[in-house]
Parts: C-alpha cells; structure tokens; sequence
C-alpha cells in the first residue's frame, strides 16, 4: 500500500489557538471566535473558509486554498477579505478566483444583497452586482442583524439564481441574474398544485462529466415531525415535498432562447401528507456521520442518485435512482425502516446494499463482523475487517475506495477519531474531535484517495 500523505493546516493558522467547541459556543470571554472548515473540495484544490463569530451575524474572515498535486499541498493561499461576505457560492479553480455575497439592511424597509467577485491572485474584491429586497417591516430590535432570507445559487460564474423566501419580504420573488449584463429572469415559482419553490428547504450544486446539476429539495417540515403530526391526525401547512435536478447548462439555453423555464420540467418526484421524501446520499464521500464528517467535493461518480420514499400508512420505505442522463427513475427496493434509519447505503457497481453489525458491540466480542444486505434482492453476504480495532473503539463509517478501503472510529470516552486503512492495524491518523477534524481528497475520476487534510475547528487568537 502506498503511503497517503497527511497535511495539518495548523500548520498555516500558527497565530491561533484551539479551543473545544463548548468554548466556541458558551464562552463568554471578549475574544474574537473563529469557525474553520471546507466548503469546496476537488482532487487539487481544497477551500477552507475561516468564518467570525459575530453578535450581529457570522460572516467570513479569511479564505485559505490548498492546491495538491500528487496528493502532496503544493501552493497555500491564505486571504483575508476586504467585505463581509456571508458565503462563498463559486470557486473557479483555474483563474483563483470565488463568488460571494453580503446581506444588509438599508432601513426598516429595505435589504441589500451584494455579490462580489474575488481574485484569490490579484487580491482584489469587485462588486458585481447588488439586489434590493423590499420589506414589510423590521423590528427595531433586528435592524443590526442578518434581515431576510434567500438562497443565493451560483448556476455558473456568469449566472446566479436567487430565490428570496423571507417572511419579512412584502414580494417574494425567484429570479436568475445575468452578472456580465446585469439583466434579471424572473421565474414562474410554481412546482405543482398549489406548491411552489418558495418552500425549498436545501439545494445543492454538483457536477457530473463537466456538466453542473442543482439539487432542489423543498417541504420545510422534517420526516420525523411530519410522520409525528400525521400519526396524530393533525394538519400542517408543509404537507407537499418534492425533489428537483435541474441540469444548469440546459435551463441556462432556455433563458438565452427566450423560453421561460418551467420548475415542473425538472421534478423527479413528490410526496403527499401521507409520505416524506429526501435525496439519499450513499456511502463513500457523501454520507454524512458524527460531527459531519462529509465531502465538500462537487464532483459525483456515478450518474444514478438515489433517493428514498417513506409511506406512513404502510411503514415502507422504497428506495429509487434517478439517471442523469436518462432522466429516469428506477425503483430499487424497499425496507420496512423510517426514512432516516437508512443510512448509510453503499453503491456497488448498480447494486445498493446496507452495511451493519449483527451483533451489540458491548454484549459479544464479534465487533468485526458486518452484515452486507443487498437492496432489493434482500441477497445476505458477510463482511469481516481485516483488522483489530480497540475495544474503546466504535466503528462509524466505511470508505470503499479503489486503492484501499477505510474504516473511521471514534472512542467517546477519549473523544478522538481514528482513521484505519483495512491494510494495516495502525491508524494512518488520529483526531480529537473536540477541536479538530479531517477531510479526505479523493479523485472522483479514479475514485482514490490522494491525502487526508486534517484542520482546526474553532480558533482564538493566541497571546503570545
């Protein structure tokens, strides 16, 4: 096996301090606060943004790249920002240079959104293009905090669409923007029946063979509290969810065609009061666990996205995947769990499978054995680790990658996180996930792992 390089980016933050998250949230020590983490990730560069913690709002302090060749950091950018930019949207990696926005209230009346464009190179920050939102009325008590609410969605670097949901706003409005030309498209908001995209609750960009994708999920009510109020007869205004993938490049050509695009064109499916609906994220870099541990990476694999379908009146959950290319969804099977007990799935090949232990960790010693459950086929298979892992130890998540396999632990008595290859009994790193936490490079091309990047969570600036 050959040895995967590890970088610490303390290594580049050497005027800062850790401290645990507890000290982040309830400290209240008069002491500049900072949140460290990656929010765009491909197998060369991977983009940290260090975001202060503020009373009227958090906004972004500095911009750290790492750029990787071989899986070794080859060129560090570390750039403080001129303007308060909430959040970072786009990242063009050839030119070094990001999208992002600012959020202020002018008067009780009105809001502003800025968007700038950011040259990593020549260290210059550029207005781009500004959005005022109208108002019915602000508390004088909130006049100094974030004032509305409004997913910002950079479809490319020349087009943006926004899609404004606050209550606050006296119109909402779901537009995209033309940043070269300044002109606006205003969207027909309508998904179905009496549903629109105001009720998003994610969205997400990804891109699959140079083409971007954006992931729409709307229906702002959770599927266990949805499940709880329907099991109890009760009615609730967010009873409809739906998930979209729009594929940015063609709704791009109908504006440009002069056909004003519609949202339904893109729905995959839809849920009623009765079920709940989300995209299933399958393990590899898209699953999720403790402390959210997730890729930050754009780049998908495979074109086939599953999603799950949960029906409250049968207790069943089927399992779909939407192609990208095909634009088709094809069913996969169905488990007698809630929705999120489904997780993590695993992709092999075309075939989905579970992957869990059969026995209770703390009752038998077996905690090396794994039940591999195939959905759809319910076909049954075992897995063993190749390795021993501590008895403090428990196993949270696997990686099946094609140089070699992972497997992440995390001991809650000493409050660290090992990360194992299936080669070798000795961690390639370990972690204290109180102050710190890792990201893993993978080429999605190759599906390897290149190098693990392990970063600071929270910060405060030393006195030395």
């Amino acid at each position: 096996m050959s040895e995967i390089p590890v970088f610490d980016l303390s290594e580049v933050l050497k005027d800062y301090c850790k401290i645990t998250w507890e000290t982040y949230t309830f400290s209240s020590a008069k002491k500049d606060k900072f949140c460290v983490y990656p929010t765009y990730q491909s197998c060369n560069n991977i983009l940290f943004i260090m975001e202060k913690s503020d009373i009227l709002g958090d906004f972004i302090e500095s911009i750290i790249v790492l750029s990787l060749k071989n899986g070794k950091v080859e060129q560090i950018i570390n750039y403080k920002l001129k303007n308060k930019i909430f959040r970072i949207i786009f990242f063009d990696e050839e030119k070094l240079t990001l999208i992002g926005y600012t959020m202020t209230l002018i008067n009780t009346k009105f809001g502003e959104l800025k968007i700038f464009s950011i040259d990593l190179t020549k260290k210059e920050e550029r207005l781009m293009y500004n959005f005022i939102i109208e108002l019915s009325g602000v508390n004088k008590n909130e006049e100094s905090l974030i004032p509305f609410t409004i997913y910002v969605l950079a479809l490319n670097k020349r087009y943006i669409m926004l899609i404004n949901i606050d209550t606050k706003s006296k119109d909402k409005s779901a537009l995209i923007v033309d940043l070269y030309n300044k002109s606006e498209f205003y969207l027909d908001p309508s998904i179905t029946d009496n549903h629109s995209i105001f009720e998003i609750s994610f969205a997400e960009l990804k891109k699959f063979k140079n083409r971007d994708y954006l992931f729409i999920k709307t229906g702002r009510i959770g599927s266990d509290e949805k499940r709880y109020y329907f099991n109890l007869g009760e009615d609730i205004i967010d009873k409809i969810e739906t998930l979209l993938i729009i594929p940015c490049e063609e709704l791009i050509q109908d504006l440009n065609s002069g056909t004003k695009p519609v949202l339904s064109k893109y729905l995959i499916d839809k849920a009623e009061y009765s079920e709940t609906l989300s995209f299933l994220h399958y393990g590899k870099l898209n699953y999720g666990f403790f402390y959210s541990i997730k890729s930050y990476s754009q780049y998908i694999d495979s074109p086939f996205i599953p999603y799950i379908k949960e029906n409250f009146l049968t207790n069943i959950t089927d399992i779909f995947s939407f192609d990208l290319e095909t634009k088709k969804c094809t069913y996969i099977g169905s488990l007698p769990l809630p929705s999120e007990k489904i997780r993590p799935v695993y992709r092999e090949d075309h075939r989905y499978f579970l992957l869990y232990s059969p026995f209770h960790t703390y009752l038998l010693p077996i905690k090396n054995l794994f039940i591999k459950h195939y959905i759809g086929t319910n076909e049954i298979s075992f897995f063993e680790l190749p390795i021993n892992i501590p008895a403090k130890e428990l196993i949270e998540e696997f990686y099946f990658l094609k140089n070699f396999s992972i497997v992440i632990t995390l001991n809650p008595e000493e409050k660290y996180i090992s990360i194992y290859s299936l080669n070798d009994n000795m961690p390639i790193g370990k972690i204290k996930y109180t102050d710190e936490f890792f990201s893993l490079i993978v080429n999605p091309e190759t599906d390897q792992l290149n190098a693990i990047i392990i970063y600071p969570r929270f910060l405060i600036k030393c006195n030395y």
